[in-house]
């Protein structure tokens, strides 16, 4: 197991660049993941030069998860980021059987599985860090992202139980829950313009280096980076769970 040899799904933008790039700063080889071979080209010329490789999987299919899956297995990463994700914003009534099959497997399944494979070497070597990249979306439902919050807190459940399970093995696990970052993930889901995207947000830089700074020292399981998220889920919970649904629906709801 190499203490210095990272792997990174959704490296191609936003939250995972970041993750990527913070990765190399702090002296990390880095595997980079996601579907989009020029992006990754670029990212590897970038920021590792010699210390970077590239694998093109679409964790959206099953034979992208088991080529990262395989690779994991393999042994030797000593910490393994979960993020690849995506949504799309609308009423499930619209949504197409394919697009929901989609969200379901890229947010939920694949990041499920992955960590299965990657935390097997881990726990044999005694030693290893794992980071499932969540959402504030994970803690209530979202009308008009739906099933994108819905797979967020299947996530969030797994990965919470999963830090239990393993605890005492010396590897540690992250459930990351940032609040609205804006990235490519915009774009992709609608959102973007919404109420939702005019609220506060952190960059996904300073994202990226809370969390590695909490896992890298043993912090908790639950890592909620900015002030404002620590915030929102105190005033989450404080409210009845239809006033929080309300409240997150109006900020998602198509004008």
């Amino acid at each position: 197991m190499s203490e210095k040899l990272a792997m990174v799904t959704g490296a191609s933008s936003g939250i995972g660049e970041a993750f990527a790039r913070e990765l190399a700063k702090r002296g990390f080889s880095v595997i980079l993941v996601a579907r989009r071979v020029d992006r990754l080209n670029a990212l590897k010329a970038e920021i590792a030069p010699g210390s970077a490789d590239i694998l093109v999987a679409d964790l959206a299919t099953e034979e992208g998860i088991s080529v990262v899956g395989r690779r994991l297995a393999l042994g030797g990463i000593s910490l393994f980021v979960n993020n690849a994700g995506l949504g799309y914003r609308g009423k499930v009534l619209d949504e197409s059987e394919a697009n929901i099959a989609q969200l379901v497997r890229v947010n939920l399944e694949a990041p499920m599985r992955l960590s299965r494979a990657a935390l097997g070497p881990m726990v044999a070597a005694g030693t290893g860090t794992l980071i499932n990249v969540v959402s504030m979306g994970a803690f209530q439902p979202v009308p008009y992202l739906n099933v994108y919050a819905a797979t967020k807190a299947g996530l969030l459940s797994f990965t919470e139980a999963l830090a239990d399970e393993i605890e005492g093995t010396g590897v540690r696990v992250q459930a990351l829950c940032p609040g609205n970052i804006p990235t490519g993930f915009q774009d992709v889901a609608g959102t973007k313009g919404s109420r939702f995207d005019r609220g506060p947000s952190m960059n996904a830089e300073d994202v990226a280096r809370s969390s590695l700074d909490a896992a890298l020292r043993g912090g908790r399981t639950l890592h909620l980076p900015g002030a404002l998220d620590r915030l929102s889920l105190f005033a989450q919970r404080l409210l009845p769970r239809f006033v929080a649904r309300r409240v997150a629906g109006s900020l998602i709801r198509p004008d």
